[in-house]
């Protein structure tokens, strides 16, 4: 049975396989980083990622002629606090960033990153930014929230950014030729906790910030020099903006609305186009929302994913850009299902991965032979 949870005309249907995902634990519980963590390497093999409480684990689709995932590898790291995000630049290549204990004995957690050049392959050694502070700045400043990581498509320059608690938001960037420069300040105000970064193909570093009041959003403007864009005047559930580029140089970004659950969209205005806030349905659901951009019958199409109201993963699919024709959210199954992402595969199909109670991944793939969006059962990683 597939339940439309909200829609008009212009939404794309979906039917899917009921199954119930596979049971027994992982290795090890494990819990998604933030932002995305699931990824389509050079070679076409989707790989994703989970942290656990000794540092992250990764699943890479199998080299054709097999089919399936090998893994989960386990990359442990010394001090590691649980904390990772994630972002990938036109090469294929994934670059991270975590936290963990600094070496100094001070108790603070120090910044640190590493790079994954091909899937299926060891990851660099971490490499540490140290703990993040402007020069003169308050000796006492803490972090507000977890460190983030946005690529340059253009040059693959990579910037990672912290909120604190005094400082504001913070930047350190590493050139193409890979040397780091210092600690800068994005925005002087101080923000309570994350911040969602992207860097769009040819357009500036922009991200959005939340505070008490709602969300802000702060566009560099060259020079490495940031200024506030826009304020928004929304609640916006923490920990649940995603961001994904869905124009030239236009960044549509999305969030949980509290009072019902539901997620929105918001778009800056661009030539003329209007922007502003727009609601998606999905009343009642949980956690950020997975994002990608799919060609579906000829069309460039959004498609969201979401832990329903319900429990189980929810899917929508609409034309780029078209907010208001509507949504329509339908069940995927894979009830107690979480954190789900979306990817295209090499063969183009859409895949909804999630982790299951247990910290499994598992995943489910769009069946092509078949019109509109139908999925097969979901399957254990």
């Amino acid at each position: 049975m597939v339940r439309g949870k909200s829609g008009s005309r212009g939404a794309t249907s979906v039917r899917a396989a009921q199954d119930a995902p596979p049971g027994g634990p992982g290795p090890r519980r494990s819990s998604p980083p933030a932002g995305n963590w699931l990824f389509k390497g050079s070679d076409g093999r989707l790989t994703a990622y989970a942290c656990t409480p000794h540092g992250l684990v990764r699943w890479t689709e199998a080299a054709a002629p097999r089919t399936g995932w090998t893994g989960p590898d386990a990359f442990e790291v010394e001090g590691w606090t649980g904390t990772a995000a994630m972002a990938q630049s036109r090469e294929g290549y994934v670059h991270f960033v975590a936290l963990r204990a600094a070496q100094d004995g001070s108790g603070r957690p120090e910044i640190i990153v590493s790079t994954q050049f091909q899937p299926g392959r060891p990851m660099t050694e971490w490499h540490s930014l140290g703990t993040p502070g402007l020069r003169g700045g308050p000796t006492d400043d803490r972090l507000a929230g977890p460190p983030r990581i946005a690529v340059n498509q253009r040059s693959g320059s990579t910037h990672v950014l912290v909120s604190m608690r005094h400082g504001g938001v913070l930047r350190r960037s590493r050139n193409a030729e890979g040397a780091w420069g210092g600690w800068k300040q994005v925005a002087p105000e101080p923000y309570g906790g994350d911040v969602a970064p992207l860097m769009s193909s040819g357009g500036p570093l922009e991200l959005l910030a939340l505070s008490p009041a709602g969300a802000d959003r702060w566009v560099g403007v060259g020079q490495g020099r940031f200024q506030l864009a826009d304020r928004i005047p929304t609640p916006v559930v923490p920990g649940t903006p995603v961001l994904c580029e869905t124009g030239p140089r236009r960044v549509t970004y999305f969030w949980r609305y509290p009072g019902d659950g539901s997620l929105v969209a918001w778009r800056a205005g661009h030539q003329g186009a209007p922007g502003g806030l727009m609601g998606l349905g999905g009343a009642g659901g949980k956690g950020a929302p997975g994002v990608v951009r799919s060609v579906i019958g000829g069309y460039d199409c959004t498609v969201l994913a979401q832990t329903g109201a319900e429990g189980d993963i929810e899917l929508t699919a609409y034309v780029t850009e078209n907010e208001g024709y509507g949504t329509w959210w339908a069940s995927l199954g894979g009830h107690g299902a979480y954190a789900p992402q979306v990817a295209v595969d090499a063969a183009g199909r859409i895949v909804v991965a999630a982790f299951d109670a247990d910290g499994a991944l598992i995943c489910t793939r769009q069946d092509t032979t078949q019109q509109g969006l139908v999925f097969g059962p979901w399957e254990a990683a």
